[in-house]
């Protein structure tokens, strides 16, 4: 009883929902699809089977022909994009080849930009000249930047002047008020390193003074020198600093540990001049023992020229295998560092008067090219040109300047030239040019391209 009525009971129930799905099955064959706005699973089916019935590739409907043409088409854009990428790689690639290559031949001494023919001579526009209250009395010296931010003048007041070149103003000033125990005298010679980190001053005092060029703050003195300092100079991109006395010596000091190095010995009478560019060297101008010596310092020897009768003023480098130098006698002379005598020479450059020729009071390079400038005191700088592989010099033009010319720099572009003019030579009172003023000359030169 109990298995049958067990039985019975699954098979109803088993009858019974198959019954139920046929019913539904007949239902939904006879119930059309309700497409009124009001049902959304009806319109939202539609829509799916609609865009689905849309929704093809072109891939489906284009011929051979058109498939080619659009692989091709797709395959010319990313070999472009690969050229273009390989363009911009090669163009960084030639610019760093470039570079090293300058920087090679600089290092070598052999680097030579021929830019003299592309100069024009100035206008009276071109030139102008600034005048401060705080330079009493000559300029004796200035130096730029090399950043081309700031110019440094310095005069035989005891004051120095900071410059700014884009803003053409001035921008701070130091005395001997305002520093009575470090500024003593005339200021003779300045200098700032490549980074613009420092900035040295000498006097009359034997010492050299190291400033902050950024706040014009006191960082150290520098003492060792036994007779006033004629020149300084920073070695090129670094913190040595290379000074020349009347006390015939060279001294050689590290700005990094603010330490003394060394002392070069060598010229017979006071130096009156130095400069240097990369290599460890520098180079100097005995004055009356008519010298110039190349001091190899890593070496510890040195090299000899045996310059014109008189004193020997002036020395300037164009590069490291040539340079320049400039006498009281009027000449100026080009060397080359493989011959012990000058490979040229201009007699009397700046004329003469009453048969005595004009000194040449300072000299300035554009460095690694062919073109230099000279200053005396008969109202003119002369700019000239190197031509015929260093054998020849040719004037170029005049700038008109009134006064003694006593230190010149050009910017690193060469497009301006700053002069410290004045009415009396930098080193002593012999003569005095009523008509002149004291200030800071700004040469600003058009250069074609």
């Amino acid at each position: 009883m109990s298995s049958s009525f067990f039985l019975r009971g699954k098979s109803r129930q088993v009858h019974q929902r198959k019954g139920e799905q046929i019913k539904k099955r007949k239902t939904n064959k006879q119930t059309p699809p309700n497409l009124e706005k009001g049902n959304e699973s009806s319109g939202s089916d539609l829509d799916i089977r609609k865009f689905s019935d849309g929704e093809e590739s072109e891939s489906d409907h284009e011929t051979a022909e058109q498939k080619k043409l659009r692989l091709a088409k797709k395959y010319l854009e990313e070999i472009e994009k690969e050229e273009a990428k390989r363009a911009e790689d090669k163009e960084l690639d030639d610019a760093v080849e470039k570079r090293l290559q300058r920087d090679y031949l600089e290092q070598k001494g052999k680097l030579r930009v021929e830019v003299a023919d592309n100069y024009i001579a100035p206008t009276e526009n071109d030139i102008r000249l600034i005048r401060a209250r705080e330079h009493r009395l000559t300029l004796t010296c200035v130096c730029v930047s090399n950043d081309n931010s700031y110019v440094f003048s310095g005069s035989k007041c005891g004051t120095i002047i900071k410059w700014g070149i884009k803003e053409k103003n001035k921008f701070g000033c130091m005395t001997f008020k305002t520093h009575p125990k470090l500024l003593k005298g005339g200021i003779t010679c300045l200098a700032i390193s490549t980074d613009s980190k420092f900035l040295v001053s000498s006097d009359e005092s034997s010492n050299i003074q190291v400033w902050d060029p950024s706040t014009l703050k006191h960082t150290h003195t520098f003492t060792g020198h036994k007779d006033i300092i004629s020149g300084i100079v920073f070695r090129k991109n670094t913190h040595d600093l290379y000074s020349a006395s009347k006390d015939r010596s060279v001294k050689i000091w590290s700005l990094d540990e603010m330490a003394y190095v060394e002392t070069l010995f060598g010229h017979q009478t006071p130096i009156t001049s130095i400069d240097a560019l990369t290599r460890e060297r520098a180079i100097t101008a005995g004055g009356r023992d008519t010298t110039v010596r190349i001091w190899k310092i890593s070496e510890e020897s040195q090299l000899i020229f045996n310059g014109p009768v008189g004193s020997l003023d002036e020395v300037k480098l164009l590069n490291e295998e040539h340079f320049v130098s400039g006498s009281d006698n009027g000449s100026l002379c080009l060397w080359g560092v493989m011959k012990k005598k000058p490979l040229c020479t201009v007699l009397e450059a700046h004329g003469s008067e009453n048969e005595v020729p004009r000194w040449i009071t300072s000299l300035a390079t554009l460095l690694n090219s062919d073109v230099f400038a000279s200053g005396s005191y008969n109202s003119n700088i002369k700019l000239w040109k190197v031509c015929d592989a260093y054998r020849k010099i040719l004037p170029l033009f005049s700038v008109q300047v009134n006064g003694f010319v006593n230190s010149m720099q050009f910017t690193g572009d060469g497009r301006q030239l700053y002069a410290a003019v004045g009415q009396e030579h930098k080193s002593g009172r012999w003569f005095k040019l009523g008509s002149a003023k004291n200030g800071l000359t700004v040469v600003n030169f058009s250069i074609k391209s």
